[in-house]
């Protein structure tokens, strides 16, 4: 089933809201238990990357250097840096399973979950407007400082977790994040900001970088409202960020670093630019966001609306029960 894009409600922001068993402290609770979770896995993943290093101090040293320090070409760095991020998605299902307010795949998209055909659809457009601008950059200004830092094992975690980390990002800020934000205030640009407000927060970077994930965090969550879903988003997110932890673990080292030059924020705001200018001349022309994978809103109501009837229901059939025997004859006592 398509539907053109332009005609229908891009409600991805106030999504939580179709659901009959929404209500505006449920996001909340969601909430409090993704980051219990998330903190959980978090804090084993690092214990486990400081058991493998073999050396705790230097392993805690080098993680609590901030970027530039961090190594996503090493098993510990990897499991110290990118694993703990990737386990948002189990600790984001763990909670919504738990608070049971709404299906996890309407965190994906107001589409019906997620949509793999997007995703890579737009990963091309990214690798256009964001992966070569990258890759050009970093060999222009860049200096290789060291041979390819990976060794198989590395490149292959790397590879399954690189992604994993950045659509991790995606379900936490512009899923859990901006779709709570925008159930409670129905304001999709509230929710767009007050997201990125708080994932700029959460980036260590200099004044100019904190700039360039501003615009980055918009461009998300701009992208995420107007597909109704993640994918795109987080095309880019993974382009953007694999093309940098490919370079910097093949011996670009200062590929990845605290200090942000003037001229990556430039290319920032032209590279996001233009992946915005082709996200809605492609929706446009081919109407790639409009296609319903299934509809998740009409089960899920109906079983919920079932369990309540059914509630309801079973204390009547009670009081019938007992009071059949009263209009019956009663045998006397021998």
């Amino acid at each position: 089933m398509k539907i053109n894009t332009f005609e229908k409600e891009r409600d991805y922001t106030t999504y939580p809201r179709k659901f009959v068993s929404y209500r505006w402290f449920k996001p909340l609770l969601t909430g409090i238990l993704f980051m219990i979770f998330y903190y959980i896995f978090s804090f084993t993943l690092i214990v486990i990357g400081g058991i493998v290093s073999g050396d705790f101090a230097a392993f805690f040293e080098q993680i609590s250097g901030g970027y530039d320090t961090l190594s996503v070409y090493s098993v510990p760095g990897i499991l110290a840096s990118l694993a703990p991020v990737a386990s948002m998605i189990p600790a984001l299902y763990l909670a919504s399973k738990i608070v049971g307010d709404r299906p996890f795949s309407s965190y994906s998209s107001a589409r019906g979950g997620w949509n793999w055909k997007i995703f890579f659809r737009m990963l091309l457009v990214a690798g256009v407007t964001v992966g070569i601008p990258n890759i050009v950059m970093i060999l222009l200004t860049v200096e290789r400082t060291s041979a390819n830092h990976f060794s198989l094992l590395t490149f292959i975690l790397l590879t399954i977790l690189g992604p994993m980390q950045c659509i991790a990002e995606e379900y936490g800020f512009r899923g859990l994040l901006m779709q709570s934000i925008g159930s409670w205030f129905r304001l999709p640009i509230l929710a767009i900001i007050l997201q990125m407000v708080v994932f700029a927060s959460q980036h260590p970077y200099n004044a100019i970088g904190v700039a360039s994930i501003v615009v980055s965090g918009l461009t998300f969550g701009f992208v995420a409202w107007y597909t109704n879903g993640l994918e795109t988003g987080a095309a880019e997110h993974v382009m953007n960020n694999m093309t940098i932890f490919y370079l910097s673990g093949l011996g670009f080292d200062k590929a990845i670093a605290t200090e942000v030059a003037p001229s990556d924020l430039i290319q920032t705001i032209i590279c996001d630019a233009a992946f915005i200018a082709c996200v809605i001349i492609l929706d446009r022309k081919f109407h790639w966001f409009g296609e319903i994978k299934r509809d998740d809103i009409t089960p899920f109501n109906d079983r919920i609306n079932a369990r309540k009837k059914v509630t309801v229901e079973q204390p009547a059939a009670t009081s019938e029960q007992s009071a059949a025997p009263a209009d019956q004859d009663v045998k006397p006592a021998e």
